[in-house]
Formats: structure tokens, sequence, C-alpha cells
């Protein structure tokens, strides 16, 4: 039986750990935020694109034949260790022996198909610029296919000779993977055998891997560029050169990480530096390489809209059922925030205080806008009374709360048939919206202030920190967002509405309103702007200087532990600020005429939507007073259930 385990896995390591970055929890958190969104941008990138050149003939070419295949690949690549690589950051960091082995044979297949199908690639760029009258005949489907296959082929043959040779190794002694993921450098290093032989192998596969490919991208761009010199015009310089100019960048990008990484002995192996340059080519460049290939490309751009003429109902539908999600999300994480810090006695501080009433804004928030919008995503006919959105609003409010202003009205949207909205409905939803809004920012303003007393004056915590002083700063922050409101309904509601009634968003937001008047508007948004920057910077101000002094008091701490233990306390509050203020300023804090109907709404979308589900997952993902809170509750529950 032993030397039957030794045939199958040459080990006595059950498992391996992987160290991952880093052992501080505020840090981990914000890795998991990052690393979640950009695995999010790298799905939703890579899909779109297969999605978009399969769908529309006019991209059926070799080129975007080829580089449906690269986003396939991108996908993959990611999915094998972005997923672990997010999990390890919440959870236990073991992966089994096997999990192991796999996601290298997987990661090696994927980079070696990945190498020759950028190759492909630069060939079909050669024959398109320096052949173009033979481009149909040569870059024939029969050809393209086998161009595709050929890079599976290599990838497969490279992955099988590079494991078959690491399954080779003992490990026997430590189990620790100094890395985020089962590469080959860091596990070499644990074996407890002489790994001279395995390391020549890895590297003559590697080596031949990239030199081949290297070779066959330098013969093709070489190539390019005298047939591109030879062009008269600059005009036919500029297109031709723009049509792989994509394609350079990529690769540059691709190749680069991976021969600073792998193109060099053992001995120069650094942990630090292996891992930045890992997370760039195993999560980044798979992000990075859909955004290339489509922000300037105008033929992808027109398939996009050509799609979206088409398919108008079903990407409604997918909308639906995202929005409605998120906001199912919300709804659970900041209710079950509330509920978790009202029923469990340990979490009655002015920090779970301030936080949930951060919680009661943002359910109200996102119930303000993201029902309606999801109702008219399903509707033709999108107006909205001016009674009817007020009365709507008020009942969000009483029922929920800033997700509540939002997120209904959204989903309501998106499934009737009916998308109006009234005059008075319109103006209370963006009443209550800046109301949540305002409340928002000055209430982090006070959580900033009560960080800043805790970690800096800790001994006076208890008497600067009243339940009246805390009672005062909510109430205060409440006050606020009532003001900035009722001002901005007073201004907006001056002017006339006598032209288009069509509002180009997906809420009533000042921004597309003000757009609609046929009344001068300077004056009223001269106002607003007032408003609205003296908010945000008032609470700028006090949260920069509150964090100012804190990273100062912090930075004179002589103990590391005392050090994390200090920031791990206001790290998840940073985060949020960040996220909140970033989306905030980008879309009011400038003139109504820079307004952009694509960019503001995503940014909307950000802040009304997302971060509103966000924010308890940020707050609770790493708080172990949150955790146990939940495993009490939970146990309360179970004991009571027993007793029945």
């Amino acid at each position: 039986e032993w030397s039957t385990m030794h045939r199958w896995n040459n080990t006595v390591v059950p498992y391996f750990i992987l160290t991952g970055f880093t052992d501080a929890e505020d840090i981990q958190l914000v890795l998991f935020v990052l690393f979640l969104l950009i695995y999010l941008v790298t799905v939703l990138g890579n899909a779109g694109m297969i999605m978009v050149i399969r769908l529309d003939t006019q991209l059926h070419t070799p080129m975007y034949f080829f580089l449906s295949h690269l986003s396939f690949i991108d996908l993959s690549n990611s999915s094998v260790f972005t997923p672990k690589t997010i999990e390890n950051l919440l959870t236990s960091n073991k992966i089994s022996y096997m999990n192991c082995f796999t996601q290298m044979y997987f990661f090696i297949f994927l980079t070696g198909t990945e190498c020759f199908l950028l190759s492909s690639m630069a060939y079909d760029r050669y024959v398109a610029i320096c052949n173009p009258l033979h481009y149909p005949v040569v870059m024939s489907t029969r050809r393209c296919w086998s161009l595709v296959f050929g890079s599976f082929v290599i990838g497969f043959m490279d992955s099988l000779g590079s494991v078959l040779s690491v399954t080779k190794l003992y490990f026997c002694n430590s189990n620790v993977i100094h890395h985020f993921f089962c590469d080959l450098s860091p596990i070499l290093a644990l074996s407890c055998t002489v790994t001279q032989d395995t390391e020549l192998m890895i590297f003559i596969l590697a080596g031949s891997t990239l030199m081949v490919s290297l070779i066959t991208l330098s013969v093709s761009y070489v190539s390019i560029l005298s047939t591109i010199m030879k062009i008269n015009s600059a005009s036919g310089k500029r297109k031709a050169f723009s049509t792989f100019a994509s394609h350079m960048l990529v690769v540059t990008i691709f190749y680069g990480t991976l021969i600073f990484t792998y193109l060099k002995p053992r001995k120069s192996y650094s942990l630090g530096n292996d891992q930045v340059a890992s997370v760039f080519y195993t999560i980044v460049t798979p992000m990075l390489n859909p955004l290339i290939y489509s922000l300037r490309n105008k033929e992808v751009k027109n398939a996009v809209l050509r799609l979206l003429q088409k398919n108008a109902e079903d990407i409604q539908l997918v909308l639906f059922v995202l929005f409605l999600l998120i906001y199912l999300v919300t709804v659970l994480g900041n209710a079950g925030m509330i509920t978790v810090i009202r029923l469990d006695s340990h979490l009655h501080s002015p920090m779970y205080f301030f936080l949930s009433h951060l919680s009661f804004i943002d359910l109200s928030y996102s119930t303000v806008i993201t029902p309606k919008t999801v109702e008219n995503l399903l509707i033709s006919n999108k107006k909205i009374p001016y009674v009817n959105c007020f009365t709507q609003i008020h009942l969000s409010f009483i029922d929920l709360s800033y997700s509540n202003v939002i997120t209904p009205k959204t989903i309501g949207n998106l499934l009737t048939s009916n998308k109006k909205i009234s005059y008075v409905n319109c103006f209370t939803q963006m009443y209550f919206f800046i109301f949540f809004g305002g409340a928002e920012c000055f209430l982090l303003s006070s959580m900033a202030y009560d960080r800043y007393v805790a970690i800096c004056n800790p001994l006076h915590y208890p008497i600067v920190m009243s339940s009246r002083r805390c009672s005062s700063l909510v109430f205060g922050s409440y006050v606020v967002g009532f003001i900035d409101s009722l001002v901005n309904e007073i201004c907006m509601s001056r002017l006339k509405f006598c032209n288009s009634n069509v509002i180009h968003h997906f809420f009533c937001d000042s921004s597309p309103i003000l757009a609609l008047s046929c009344t001068e508007t300077k004056g009223t948004e001269v106002m607003i702007f007032i408003f609205a920057l003296s908010t945000l910077m008032v609470s700028l101000i006090t949260i920069s200087v509150s964090y100012m002094s804190i990273l100062s008091t912090i930075l004179k701490i002589n103990s590391t532990s005392g050090k994390k233990k200090a920031f791990s306390t206001c790290a998840s509050h940073m985060l949020a600020v960040t996220i909140f203020y970033g989306t905030m300023i980008f879309t009011y804090l400038k003139p109504s005429k820079s307004y952009s109907l694509g960019k503001d709404q995503v940014a909307s979308v950000f802040y009304t939507i997302v971060t509103p589900m966000l924010n308890p997952l940020i707050y609770s993902l790493h708080n172990k007073e949150v955790k146990n809170a939940v495993l009490r509750l939970l146990q309360k529950s179970d004991v009571s259930r027993h007793l029945k």
C-alpha cells in the first residue's frame, strides 16, 4: 500500500498550504474586494466578447475568430486561479495534492495555448497587411481551425510534460507553498529530492514554447512594419498600424511578465517580485485583453450597438435578473446587519450604532431606485408621474430605507408595460435620493470621527462617544441630508419643462432633468453645485483630518501587531469611503455640460445599486465581532428550538 501511494503521488504530504499575500486581515479584505471586482470584469468582458463575435455575422472573420478563442482562454485561465485566490482570502489556505497539481496542469495548458494563439493572430495580421489579395485563400476556415487546434495541442503537450516531471518528486518536509497558487517555482522549492533534471525538462519545454512563439511573432511584426513603411500616405500607414496595435500591446504585457517570471534560474526566485508578476498575467491581463481589443475598435462597438438594437428585450431580461439579485442581497445584507447589531448586546457600541444606521441608509437608498429601474427594463412606456413617485418613495422609506429609494422602482420598470413616472413622483424620488446621499456623507464622517477617538484617545473614548453624542451625530447627519434635498428640490421645482419629457437615465437624477429644462438653469446649477460641494468637502475634510491623525498615531506604535490591530479597526471604513466618494465625486462635482449618459449611468449604478450591497459585506467578512455575534444568535435559536 505504501509503495502504491508513492507510485501515485510520490509524497507523504497529504495537502499543501498556500501562504497567499498577507496574514493581515485588513489587507486581505481590500484584496478580496479588488480581486472579486477584477474577476467580475474579466468574466463579463471575455464572455461578452465571445457572445458579440458569435452573434454578429460581420465579425465572422479570421481575426475575430482567433480573438474569441483568446477570450475563452483568458476566461478559463482566470477561473483557474481567481476564485480559489478569493476563497483563500476568507477561509483556510489548504489545497489538496490532487487539486494543486490540477491547477498547475490547467495553468500551463492554457498559458502554452495562449502563446501559440497569439502567434497565430500575429500571422493573421501579417497575411492581412503584407498579402491582402491572398488573405481569403491563405486564412481559410480550415487553416484557422488548424492553427487554433495546434495551439491547444501544444499547450496540452507542455502541461503534460511539466506535470509528469513534477510528479516524480518527493515532498516530505514542508508543505507550505509561498505563493497564492500552485506554481512551478515555489513547488520545486519544497521538494526533498534533487530537482535538477526536472528543472531542466521544464526549462526546455517552457523555453521552446516561448522562443518558437516569440520568433513567429517577431518575424511577423518585422514583415508588417517593413510593409507599412513602404506605404506612401500617412492615413494608409495609420490604418494599417491600427489593425495590429492592440495585438502588439497584449503581446507585450503577456510575454513581458511571463519571461520575467519563468526564463530565469530558480536561485533568482523572489516571492514578492514573482507574486506581483504572477498577479498581473494570471488575474489582471485576462481582464485587460477584452478592454484593449474593444475600447478603440469600431467594428466591435458597432457590433455591440447592433446586438443591443436587435436583442433589447433579452438584454433587459438579463439586467432585470442581475438587479433583482443585487437588490435581494442588499436587503438581506443590510437588514441582517441591523438585526444582528440590535439583538447582540456585545455590539452595542458607538461603532456598530453608526454601522446600523449606515445599513439603514443603504437599504433605503437602494429601494428608492432599483425596483422602478427593474420595472422599466421590461416595459415600453417609461413615464413616471409626479405624485406616484412621491408616494412610492415615502412608503419605501417607511418600510425599509438609500437602496430602497432606488432599487424597487428600477426593478419594477423592468417588468411592467408602464414606465411612466409623474412629475411629483420623479421629484420625490430625487428628494429621497439626495436626502439619503447627504445623510450617508456625514454618517461616514461621524464613523471616521469615532475611529479617531477610539485610536487617538482610547482612555476618553467612553466619555467622548457617549450615547447622547452618538445620537446627536446621527440626527445631525439626517438634518444635513434633509436640508440638502430640500434646497435641491426647491431650486429644481422653479424650472419649466415644456419640450421633451424623456429622461435619459434609469432614475430621476439632477443632471438629466436639468438637461430637459426649457428655461435658464445656470442659477439652479450654481446653487446645487454649492450645496453638493459643501456637503462633500465638509465631510471629506472631516474624514481626511480624522485619518491623518489616526495614521500619525498608528505610526508611533512600536509593535507591528499593535499597528496591524489599530489599522484593522478602520480599514473597512476606509474602503467603503473610497468606493462611495469616488463615484459620487465623478458624477456630481462637474458642470452639466460635461454630462455623459454612458459614464454617468455606470457610476450611478455603482453607488446607487452596487455600493449598498457591498457595504455589509465589507464590514462583516473580516469582522470577528460580527461573525461571533451571528454564531451566538444561531446558537441561541438552536437552543430555543430544542427546548420547544
